[in-house]
């Protein structure tokens, strides 16, 4: 990512392709996002502008035409699977609109840069509502922005959310951010590495977030990048037990560096769903 942006990427791509006719007619679904990344790859005005590379245009391109889609298509395919009741709440995000105006408005991104888009956002804090958790552990919560999405459910329960990240700088500024959203009481933030902090961990986890990536250079190879997703997975099993949710980001079913992910969700009887956004989403139940 480009460290010459500061705040939520998703904003910036908006702000720099509202004006275009192309991006106008793929929010209508008038054009495929096949057309649509095709429309930006010609489009030379974007070849000078941070974050638009191909790769990452190929990831643009899948923005949902409506926000709402991802969390829909993932709560219906839950259901369809059974582990999710017909019963349950249809509208799990009540109180969003009013939650994200909030947090919007007085987030401090400091002088960092965020992948979490709006699609992100809307999952995570239905997610929460769905699971009303207690205990929440955050894998790579850098500074805060994915994991803050599920305090409003969190605080309301009483619960404690758990936020690990290696960089002191990121630790600081998440703590500055939830102490004054009025969240300090509920969230521990540890300057630490989710291993340690997993393996050490008696508590059962009912919400795990996974959003680290390791560094690439790890002498152990299954630590590396998002390798790393599976290792973390099975440091946390003990901690996970029946109707444990585990919400993924930059989940990508297909790419051979998840498939240690995928084993150990196949292992710990997780079920679950993923939806192919700019960064992947996935959640499963453990049943």
């Amino acid at each position: 990512m480009d460290h010459d942006l500061t705040g939520c990427f998703a904003s910036y791509v908006k702000e720099v392709l509202s004006p275009k006719d192309y991006y106008q007619s793929y929010m209508r679904a008038e054009i495929s996002c096949a057309r649509f990344r095709d429309a930006m790859l010609a489009d030379e005005s974007l070849a000078a502008l941070p974050g638009f590379y191909e790769s990452n245009i190929e990831r643009i391109s899948l923005t949902p035409i409506d926000e709402k889609l991802p969390t829909e298509a993932i709560i219906k395919d839950l259901t369809d699977l059974g582990i999710v009741s017909a019963r349950e709440p249809v509208d799990l995000c009540e109180g969003f609109e009013e939650y994200r105006r909030h947090i919007h408005g007085s987030y401090d991104h400091g002088e960092f840069l965020t992948s979490i888009s709006p699609e992100d956002e809307r999952l995570l804090y239905a997610m929460a509502a769905l699971r009303r958790p207690k205990r929440v552990f955050v894998a790579g919560s850098y500074y805060g922005y994915f994991a803050v999405w599920a305090m409003k459910a969190v605080s309301e329960q009483g619960g404690m959310c758990l936020l690990s990240d290696i960089d002191e700088e990121v630790c600081e500024l998440a703590r500055k951010n939830f102490d004054s959203l009025g969240f300090g009481a509920y969230a521990e933030i540890c300057c630490k590495d989710a291993e340690s902090l997993l393996l050490s961990r008696t508590q059962p986890i009912d919400l795990l977030v996974l959003d680290a990536t390791g560094d690439i250079g790890d002498p152990r190879p299954a630590y590396r990048g998002k390798r790393i997703y599976g290792a973390l997975l099975k440091d946390a099993k003990h901690l996970l037990a029946r109707d444990s949710m585990i919400v993924i980001h930059n989940m990508e079913p297909e790419n051979p560096d998840m498939q240690a992910l995928v084993d150990e969700l196949r292992a710990i009887n997780a079920l679950g769903t993923s939806y192919d956004t700019y960064n992947g989403l996935g959640v499963y139940i453990v049943v």
